[in-house]
């Protein structure tokens, strides 16, 4: 029952009563599935249908003595994919004081097994109506359901998010961005508020006026800043004495951010980027030793309830006071039409859904025409790539035995049957943090010097085509690592690398040649926005403002979508630095000044 969202929140015992309120919330979260109007009693165990392929069971202990309660929900939907589950459990007990707890699971039984990465979650709207609901905190600080906004005048609010940040306690996230100059900062939290609804209950986000950025960069070990334009994921157990420790918060930069935005307005991918690390931080949260004995419990009480033979049906609305008796006296006439009312107006609203149906498949219909199209063009290219490596595997294979042939011949039987040695070349990474592992190496490529964001590179990881795209990356940069080679072992040879591709030298990697694009069109080398997002970062011996376009890339795919590209800068010859600058390795970077 693989775990796919959670998020675990402490609540003072002096707000309120915790178990009142949390069943009051899940209450109106049920009221907007299943049956129309279906209402739960959470005042004691249960279990209801809420339609043929959902219900939900409640399993309760209260002990008014010792003045606890524990109360879960769990609601069950089964789907093509699966089945859903999703677990709200309160818990109330004074040894626990002076905090109660609320947590959500959420888990998935696949219909069939799958080895693909798992897919996007959103988190269950339960999840930030409770948090909207009871004063969450996280460790020992609040857990907003949303972005709050940092005003640098405020010492309050600093002091707020620099604790929260190196709280020893916290076990979730903290997202934190700094405003871009054109955006105000009340509209970027509205933008932010959108792009992190794909992390509500697992972080706290923060959005950061000017002075407050200058101001907790103050406070903050170095290197560790939260950039203008650009976001700062703050992983739990931040070191200040550690350097090292820096690199283990996700940053991204703002010329990232930047390729994603117009205005105040963010491409939905950035939102799914950022959940990545601050979900896989939530999902490997365990429950605080006191709650796990507690968690056991009530998973017992629901399975016996599942397993149960009796079943309890939705409990009805309420209706109103004194109403009771006009329901009695109702005739049977007015009883017929208003059977023949609910029924006109539920097929009414059945033909509704049915043509809300046939225009989403007939849109869906249109892409999968265009990704068919795509596909095949990508099926024709493999095609020729297989071809061309089933003829080098088949040249190769006849030198090799001639090569035996011919030591045999000239009398040197050993060697004629010795085998080869082994392959040192490593094998292509399989996953994007096997890719930036070996980068960051510095053995492997050594005519390569990196200049990429990592955020940019994560971007491609949780794809069902992330194998593909991180081999070819792997090709593209072992190509560019022996063309620089090349240039290195035969001076002033001028050779361009689209020449270089073309008629490969003996004894260096290539790629196909259709996989590069020597130059970026007039169009967008012509638009200073688009221009500007393939400018990249480079040495100061290479360029003095530490910063050059690169309008070289190669095409790591081609099917509609993130369609990846690596961008790069060779700087090879006489009084150079006889590298390769590799700047930029993500989706597809804008090619409209619409974008």
């Amino acid at each position: 029952m693989p775990l796919v969202y959670r998020t675990l929140v402490a609540v003072h015992d002096d707000d309120g009563d915790l178990v009142s309120v949390a069943s009051s919330v899940l209450s109106r979260w049920l009221s907007k599935r299943g049956n129309s109007g279906a209402r739960v009693d959470f005042a004691d165990s249960g279990r209801y249908e809420l339609s043929n392929r959902s219900r939900a069971l409640v399993a309760r202990h209260h002990n008014t003595d010792e003045g606890l309660t524990f109360l879960r929900l769990t609601t069950e939907s089964e789907k093509p994919e699966g089945v859903w589950r999703t677990l709200a459990t309160v818990v109330v007990d004074p040894e626990l004081s002076p905090w109660n707890y609320v947590w959500i699971d959420m888990t998935v039984d696949p219909a069939e097994p799958s080895d693909s990465p798992r897919s996007e979650v959103m988190p269950p709207e339960a999840a930030r109506m409770l948090l909207e609901a009871v004063g969450a905190h996280d460790g020992a600080h609040p857990l907003p359901s949303s972005p709050r906004i940092v005003r640098g005048r405020d010492d309050e609010d600093v002091a707020t998010l620099v604790a929260t940040i190196r709280d020893p306690l916290r076990r979730l996230a903290v997202v934190a961005t700094g405003a871009p100059r054109d955006v105000t900062v009340a509209d970027w939290r509205t933008s932010m508020a959108g792009t992190l609804s794909r992390c509500t209950g697992m972080c706290a986000g923060y959005v950061l006026d000017g002075a407050a950025l200058e101001r907790v960069a103050e406070l903050l070990p170095r290197g560790l800043d939260v950039p203008v334009g650009g976001v700062r994921t703050f992983l739990p157990g931040v070191d200040p004495s550690d350097e090292r420790d820096v690199q283990r918060h996700p940053r991204m930069s703002p010329g990232t951010l930047d390729t994603a935005r117009e205005g105040e307005r963010v491409r939905n991918w950035v939102g799914a980027a950022l959940s990545r690390r601050v979900r896989d931080n939530a999902l490997g949260l365990r429950l605080p030793e006191a709650l796990r004995s507690i968690d056991a419990l009530l998973a017992e009480e629901t399975e016996d309830l599942r397993r149960g033979p009796n079943t309890r049906a939705p409990v009805p609305p309420r209706a109103p006071s004194g109403s009771g008796n006009v329901i009695a006296h109702q005739s049977g006439h007015d009883s017929v039409s208003s059977v023949e009312l609910a029924a006109a107006q539920a097929q009414e609203q059945q033909v509704r859904r049915l043509r809300d149906e046939v225009r989403r498949l007939n849109a869906r219909i249109g892409e999968l025409s265009d990704e068919h199209q795509a596909m095949l063009a990508e099926t024709a290219d493999l095609a020729d790539e297989l071809a061309v490596a089933r003829e080098e595997q088949r040249s190769a294979r006849f030198e090799a035995r001639w090569l035996r042939d011919q030591a045999r011949d000239a009398g040197l039987f050993r060697l004629a049957a010795a085998p080869a040695p082994r392959d040192p070349e490593l094998r292509p990474p399989s996953s994007v943090a096997e890719l930036l592992e070996r980068i960051t190496d510095g053995s492997a490529l050594p005519h390569l010097f990196f200049t990429i964001e990592d955020q940019t590179v994560y971007e491609l990881s949780d794809s069902r085509k992330e194998g593909l795209w991180v081999t070819r990356a792997w090709e593209a940069l072992m190509a560019l690592n022996d063309y620089a080679r090349y240039q290195f072992d035969n001076p002033g040879s001028g050779l361009g690398f689209h020449s270089y591709l073309r008629e490969p030298p003996d004894g260096y990697r290539v790629i196909p040649v259709k996989r590069l694009a020597s130059q970026e069109s007039d169009y967008v080398r012509n638009r200073g926005k688009l221009n500007e997002k393939r400018v990249f970062r480079v040495p100061s011996e290479v360029e003095p403002d530490g910063r050059v376009p690169m309008y070289a890339h190669i095409k790591l795919d081609i099917e509609y979508g993130i369609c990846p590209r690596l961008y790069f800068f060779p700087h090879l010859g006489p009084d150079t630095t006889n590298r390769v600058y590799v700047g930029y390795l993500g989706r597809h970077l804008p090619v409209q000044q619409s974008n």
